[in-house]
C-alpha cells in the first residue's frame, strides 16, 4: 500500500526568538529545498512574527516562488493566532485579533485566505467553533487523542469529523499521533502504523517540529524531500484532504488540553496550568487586567496601539509548566513575558496620561476574594491582605520587570513581605534556609485593611492578631502592618508595630521573607552597607548587621534597594528548581530575610521598619 501522508511543518516550541533572523533565512532555504524537489506537498505554520522576520530577510522573487507553490498546490499556509495562543485563555475579542492579524498578514505577503486553524499546543474547547467560523476558517486541526475521547475508541482515528457548537460548525481533522512519533523517532515499522490510519483511501496528518537551531532546518527540509522520495510516500496538504475525502461523523463534543504544556495526561483543559501554577495564573490575570483597562479607556488607534503592546504576552511559552527556555519553569522566559507586560503597562499609561496614585479593591486574581492593586507611574504591586499582607507581585515600569518572579516547586506562590519568626536559637545559615524555604513559622492569617489618603499620598494599615508557634511555644502578636506609598516614586515603606499578647514574655527572631526573580542568566552582584558580598549564587549566608542591602541585575538593568532603621540580620540564598528529569539545580531566583531579635514581655511592643525602592541601572 502506498500511504498517503499530510505533512504539517512548524517551527519548535524550543526555537530561540532572539535569534529569529537567522531562523528565518534558514527557513526560506528549506522552503527553496522543497519547491525545488516537487515531491513534498504540505501545509505550514508559522507564527506572525516569523512571517514578518521571513518577509525582511527575503531575497529577490523568494516570496514569488512561494506564491507560485502555493498555487500549483505544494505548499498550504495555515491560518492561526498572531502569536498562537492558547485561544480558550483569553477574551474573545482578543481571540479574533490574533486570529485576524494573522489573516491579514497571510493575505498581505502571499494573497491567500487561510483555510485552515492551526494551533501549535493542539488546544481545543468547544467555544472556539464560534470563534473559528467568524475568522472564515473551514476546518481545524485538533489531538487525535481528543478524538478518541469522545468517540470512546482507542485505535487509530484519521480523516476528519463535525463538531457544532450552537449552531456554528467546524471541520476537525485529528492529528496521527502514533505515525508522528514514529516518523519523528525514525522507527523502521512507521509504515506498520501508517496502514492502520490510511486504509480506505484515508490520508493521516503527521505534524513535524522544525528543529530549534537555525543551523540545522536546511538539512530537515533535505531529509523530509528524501524521505518522501525514497519510501514513495503520497503526499498532500490537508485543506485538499479535507476537501476530497467524505466526513467520518459528527461528534458531540470536543475538549482537549493540549500537548507540550507540562500538563499530566488526566488534565481536561489548559485551563489546568492556571490552577497548577501560581506563576502562569498571575501573569493571565495580570494580562486580562490590563486588557480590560485598555478596552474601557482606549479606543481607535490608541487602543490598537495598546493591544500591538499587549498581544505578544499571549504567546504560547507564557503558559507552559517547561524548563528549557520553552515554559515558565525558565527564569528567562518569565523575564521575557512580564516584559511584555510591564512595557504594555507603560505603553497604557502614557496614552491615558496616567499620573498619581491609582489604589482599587477588587478580586484581581479572580480567587473569590479580593486583593488590593496599587499603581503609579513607575510602579505597580498587588497586596494580598488574605494571605497575611504579603505582596503577590511589584512591577517596575522603567525597567519592565516583575521583581517577585521566583519559581517554587511546591507550587506555593512567591510573595514579597512574608513574615515570619524563627526560634530563639543559634541556627546556621543552612538550618534557616531550610525554615524558610518549607515556609514554617509564618504569620499568615487574613488581616483588616485600612485605607489613607494623604497630601504626599497613601497608606496602607493591616490590623490583626497573627497566632504563631515556634517549637513547643505557641502566642499570639497583635500586628500592625502600615505600608506608605508615594504617587511619584517606586518606592514602598512598610512600618511595623508588633505586641506580644499573649501572658508569657515571648523570644523569637522576627523578619519578612522576599523572593525575587532576579540575578539569573546574566548574573548580578550583592552589595551590603557599601560591600561586595562575596557571593557564590548557591550557598546560603546571613550577614550579621546591616542598614542597606542592594541587589544590582545585570539581566534586567534594575537596582533593589532595602534599607533599615534598626539594623538588621539579612539572611541571603539561592531559590532552586528541578526541571521534569532533574534534582533542583535550576537557578529560580533569590531568597532575602532581614530579621530581628525579639524579647518581648507581656504586652511590650516593638517597632522595626524596612524601605524597599527599585531604581534602573
Amino acid at each position: 500500500m502506498k500511504p498517503t501522508i499530510s505533512f504539517v511543518l512548524q517551527l519548535s516550541p524550543a526555537t530561540a526568538y532572539e535569534n529569529l533572523e537567522a531562523v528565518a533565512r534558514n527557513l526560506l532555504d528549506g522552503l527553496d529545498v522543497l519547491l525545488n524537489s516537487g515531491l513534498v506537498k504540505c501545509s505550514v505554520f508559522m507564527d506572525g512574527p516569523t512571517l514578518k522576520m521571513l518577509r525582511k530577510v527575503a531575497k529577490p522573487l523568494a516570496f514569488g516562488k512561494i506564491r507560485n507553490g502555493i498555487r500549483e498546490g505544494i505548499l498550504e499556509f495555515l491560518g492561526g493566532g498572531f502569536y498562537d495562543p492558547m485561544l480558550p485563555l483569553f477574551p474573545e475579542e482578543t481571540q479574533s485579533q490574533q486570529l485576524d492579524q494573522h489573516r491579514d498578514i497571510l493575505k498581505k505577503y502571499f494573497d491567500i485566505e487561510p483555510q485552515g486553524y492551526f494551533n501549535s499546543s493542539f488546544v481545543w474547547e468547544m467555544g472556539m467553533t464560534a470563534v473559528l467560523e467568524k475568522s472564515g476558517f473551514d476546518y481545524a486541526l485538533v489531538s487525535e487523542a481528543a478524538i478518541q475521547t469522545t468517540v470512546g475508541r482507542s485505535t487509530p482515528v484519521s480523516g476528519w469529523f463535525t463538531v457544532e457548537d450552537r449552531g456554528t460548525l467546524m471541520r476537525v481533522v485529528p492529528v496521527a499521533d502514533s505515525l508522528t512519533e514514529a516518523i519523528e523517532k525514525d522507527d523502521l515499522r512507521w509504515r506498520v502504523v501508517a496502514e492502520s490510519y490510511c486504509h480506505g483511501g484515508k490520508s493521516a496528518v503527521v505534524v513535524l517540529d522544525l528543529p530549534a537551531q537555525a543551523s540545522e532546518i536546511v538539512a530537515f527540509f533535505e531529509r523530509l524531500v528524501d524521505f518522501v522520495e525514497t519510501n514513495d510516500v503520497q503526499t498532500w496538504p490537508v485543506g485538499y484532504l479535507v476537501n476530497q475525502l467524505p466526513p467520518e461523523g459528527s461528534l458531540s463534543y470536543l475538549m482537549s488540553a493540549g500537548r507540550k504544556l507540562g500538563l499530566p495526561s488526566s488534565a481536561m483543559t489548559c485551563r489546568e496550568t492556571l490552577v497548577r501554577r501560581p506563576e502562569i495564573n498571575l501573569f493571565q490575570k495580570s494580562l486580562l487586567n490590563l486588557y480590560r483597562r485598555g478596552r474601557d479607556k482606549l479606543a481607535g488607534k490608541d487602543f490598537t496601539e495598546f493591544c500591538d503592546a499587549l498581544l505578544p504576552a499571549m504567546s504560547p511559552m507564557f503558559f507552559r509548566d517547561l524548563a528549557n527556555e520553552e515554559g515558565m519553569r525558565s527564569l528567562k522566559v518569565r523575564e521575557w513575558g512580564f516584559r511584555y507586560l510591564v512595557s504594555a503597562s507603560s505603553t497604557l499609561d502614557s496614552l491615558m496620561k496616567f499620573n498619581g496614585l491609582r489604589i482599587e479593591v477588587c478580586d484581581y486574581l479572580l480567587q473569590g476574594r479580593k486583593q488590593i492593586w496599587v499603581e503609579n507611574p513607575d510602579m505597580s504591586l498587588l497586596l494580598d491582605y488574605h494571605a497575611g499582607g504579603v505582596l503577590r507581585s511589584l512591577y517596575h515600569k522603567d525597567s519592565a520587570v516583575n521583581l517577585l518572579n521566583a519559581w517554587r516547586d511546591d507550587a506555593e506562590p512567591t510573595f514579597g513581605f512574608l513574615d515570619c519568626l524563627l526560634p530563639n536559637a543559634d541556627m546556621t545559615a543552612q538550618q534557616i534556609e531550610q525554615a524558610l524555604s518549607m515556609r514554617e513559622y509564618l504569620l499568615r492569617d487574613p488581616y483588616e485593611y485600612r485605607i489613607k489618603r494623604l497630601d504626599s499620598g497613601a497608606e496602607i494599615e493591616l490590623l490583626e492578631e497573627q497566632g504563631f508557634a515556634v517549637g513547643a511555644k505557641r502566642g499570639v502578636f497583635h500586628v500592625d502592618k502600615t505600608f506608605t506609598l508615594n504617587p511619584s516614586t517606586s518606592e514602598i515603606v512598610a512600618n511595623y508595630q508588633l505586641g506580644n499578647s499573649t501572658y508569657m514574655d515571648s523570644r523569637c527572631f522576627f523578619g519578612s521573607i522576599f523572593e525575587f526573580g532576579l540575578m539569573g542568566e546574566a548574573g548580578g552582584r550583592i552589595v551590603v552597607d557599601g560591600f561586595d558580598m562575596k557571593w557564590d549564587g548557591k550557598n546560603p549566608l546571613v550577614y550579621p548587621e546591616a542598614n542597606k542591602l542592594e541587589i544590582h541585575d545585570y539581566g534586567t538593568k534594575c537596582t533593589v534597594t532595602m534599607s533599615f532603621v534598626k539594623p538588621a540580620a539579612v539572611f541571603i540564598g539561592a531559590i532552586f528548581g528541578a526541571s521534569s528529569s532533574a534534582a533542583p539545580e535550576l537557578f529560580q531566583g533569590v531568597r532575602v530575610y532581614p530579621f530581628w531579635r525579639t524579647a518581648l514581655s507581656v504586652a511590650d511592643e516593638m517597632n522595626f521598619k524596612i524601605t524597599v525602592s527599585v531604581s534602573k541601572g
